[in-house]
Order: structure tokens, then C-alpha cells, then sequence
């Protein structure tokens, strides 16, 4: 029997099939009455579960990010795919495979690094490209990078989608200083490809992408500039200026403290590099989203918390077809004159 994944899911079908619990809670209904909610996730996608009979019994026995094998049967409710559960027993690790839970980055991880080890080739400054040669000269670092994601869901939430992210933000950023050739161009590169490189330590990701012990108590700024303050002591005389400003790039690339940063853009280098990562991560969930399974012929998508608001699908090919206007020349009445501008319109 084939696996039913997320993204195959229909309304009003049947569902015998395993995910992961990447969230889990037991409330209760204005009656009183408790009912369990669960966020399931495969390698194609997420999907909200309900219980709402026996949800205290299969509370105590599902697993959080654990798999769990589940029957039920799927529904639209305000326009999302949802899962009415009627049966959940956990599995053995050794039961299912991983491959089957974890999404991977669409593109060859060793084609974008090899891509990213060229932009870092053309880095001119001697100090730059020490610390960038440094850090990717640690093998444990390097496995870590290109596997880890960039985000536990908001962007870029698969195996490989650091380096994807990375190496979008490094693309980005040399597009810009052709636009604004003042900017420090190494300088910048080295933000850009240092920027998230504390995800590497953040991020677990076993069955489901979660956060580290380190990561949840530290977050992925103050990790990244312990990982940059231990490549920095193998190096000698490395300019302490530079230094800084590496580091405050890594600091303030979120741009605002209450989106995270811990400093503010203080330099026009760091003030690029935020919009450029800001950009990039938007793109990449707003891509998703847009990529979503329509429910028929839906213009627009569900409503988008993070962006607060909906996003244009355009209309549905048929009526996107502008009829020809009263009096004016069909293809076919045009004849051989279409043929001059379309040379692949056979002739007549």
C-alpha cells in the first residue's frame, strides 16, 4: 500500500496513513468538553488533526514529535485542509522512514555549495576570506550547514534550506552593490554568508524540524557570533574593526528588536543585509503559499496572519481570456498577416 502524503490529501477523504506531531494540545470546548489539537507534518507539507473523542486518552499516549500512525478522514474548514481523527497509536523509530517526514531542498545541495565556494573565491579582502576559508574548513561545521534548515517553519523549512537561503541572501546582496558601488562589497558578502551560520547549532531535525536546547536559551544570533569568535582566535591579526562589524551584522540582520535583533542596523552594510534576508525569507513563504493546492478555482489565497492579508492568484485561465472586442479581426480573419509576426503559425 502506497503512503498518503499531506500535499495528495483531498476534501472528504479516507486516511490511513503516518506523520509526525510537531504540535500538540488538549483544550476544551465552551461545554467543557476536551478535544485534542495536533500539527502533522510529512517531507510534503503540514496539516491540522482534531480528536474529539477519547482526546484526553490519546493526549497521554501520542507522542510530541513523535510519529504517529492515524485514521481519519480529511475536510475543509475556513478554507484549510483539516484531519478528523477517529484512531492514533504511536510508532517505533525503527517502524518508519525518515525520508518520509522531512522535506529536502529542491536544488542539489553540493551544486549550491559549490556556487556559494565561488562567491567566496571572488572575496578580495585578505581578512574576509580567511574567516570564510576558516569557517568552512571545519567539516563538522560544513556537514551541519549544508543539511540544517533556515527556519523550524516560516521559510526556507527543509533539509539544505540554510544553504539555499545563503546563498539567495549572498545574490541578492552583490546585485545591490553593482546598484551602490560604495558599499564594502567583501565586507558585506561575509555578513551575508555568516548571517545565519549560528542555525547550524540551533535546529534539530530528526523526524521534524525543532529547536536545540542551545538554540530555544540562545537563539541563533549569539550562536553564530560564538561560532565566529572561535574561527577569529585561530586567526592572527585579524583587523578588530572588521571584526566588529561582522559581528553586528550577524546582531542586527532582523533589523528590529521586536522581530528578534539584538542591535539595530548601524551600518549601511548591515542595514542591506537586513533587507536582503528579509526579502529573500518572504519570497521563499510567500512562493509556498502560493504554491498551495487551490480548493477549485480559488483567485485568492486564505487569509496570511504573517503578512496580514490575502494574496492574489489571478483569475482562472478561461476567464483571464479576453474575448476579442466588437469588430475587431479574429486570428482567423487575419490570415497571412499573423504569419509575419508569429513565423511558427503555419502559413496559409
Amino acid at each position: 500500500m502506497s503512503k498518503t502524503f499531506i500535499a495528495d490529501i483531498q476534501p472528504n477523504q479516507d486516511i490511513a496513513a503516518a506523520f509526525v506531531v510537531s504540535e500538540k494540545q488538549l483544550r476544551t470546548t465552551r461545554s467543557g468538553t476536551a478535544f485534542l489539537t495536533l500539527r502533522l507534518v510529512d517531507r510534503t507539507g503540514e496539516i491540522t488533526g482534531r480528536v474529539w473523542d477519547n482526546a484526553a486518552e490519546l493526549a497521554a499516549v501520542i507522542p510530541l514529535k513523535g510519529a504517529v500512525f492515524l485514521r481519519g478522514r480529511s475536510e475543509t474548514y475556513r478554507d484549510e485542509m483539516q484531519l478528523n481523527i477517529q484512531e492514533a497509536r504511536p510508532l517505533k523509530p525503527e517502524a518508519v522512514d525518515p525520508a518520509d517526514f522531512l522535506p529536502v531542498c529542491p536544488t542539489d545541495r553540493d551544486v549550491l555549495f559549490e556556487k556559494l565556494s565561488g562567491r567566496i573565491s571572488e572575496v578580495e579582502d585578505r581578512p574576509c576570506k580567511q574567516l570564510l576559508k576558516a569557517i568552512f574548513k571545519d567539516r563538522v561545521l560544513l556537514s551541519r550547514f549544508k543539511s540544517a534548515p533556515a527556519a523550524k517553519s516560516m521559510h526556507h523549512a527543509y533539509l539544505g534550506g540554510l544553504l539555499e537561503h545563503t546563498l539567495s541572501v549572498v545574490e541578492l546582496v552583490l546585485r545591490i552593490c553593482r546598484l551602490y558601488p560604495f558599499l564594502d562589497r567583501d565586507l558585506l558578502v561575509a555578513g551575508a554568508i555568516l548571517h545565519d551560520i549560528g542555525k547550524t547549532d540551533e535546529y534539530v531535525y530528526d523526524l521534524a524540524i525543532d529547536y536545540s536546547h542551545s538554540g530555544r536559551l540562545l537563539g541563533h544570533m549569539v550562536l553564530g557570533v560564538q561560532i565566529v569568535d572561535e574561527k577569529l582566535r585561530l586567526l592572527k591579526d585579524f583587523p578588530e574593526e572588521k571584526a566588529w562589524l561582522i559581528k553586528h551584522m550577524i546582531l542586527s540582520h532582523h533589523g528590529e528588536a521586536e522581530f528578534g535583533a539584538a542591535k539595530l542596523p548601524m551600518t549601511r552594510e548591515a542595514f542591506v543585509l537586513h533587507h536582503a534576508d528579509d526579502l529573500d525569507a518572504k519570497m521563499n513563504n510567500l512562493t509556498r503559499i502560493l504554491s498551495e493546492p487551490k480548493m477549485g478555482n480559488e483567485v485568492w489565497t486564505a487569509y496570511q496572519p504573517l503578512f496580514e492579508r490575502f494574496f492574489y492568484r489571478g483569475l482562472p485561465k478561461e476567464q483571464a481570456e479576453t474575448p476579442p472586442l466588437e469588430g475587431e479581426e479574429t486570428e482567423d480573419e487575419r490570415g497571412v498577416q499573423l504569419n509575419l509576426w508569429n513565423p511558427e503559425k503555419p502559413k496559409k
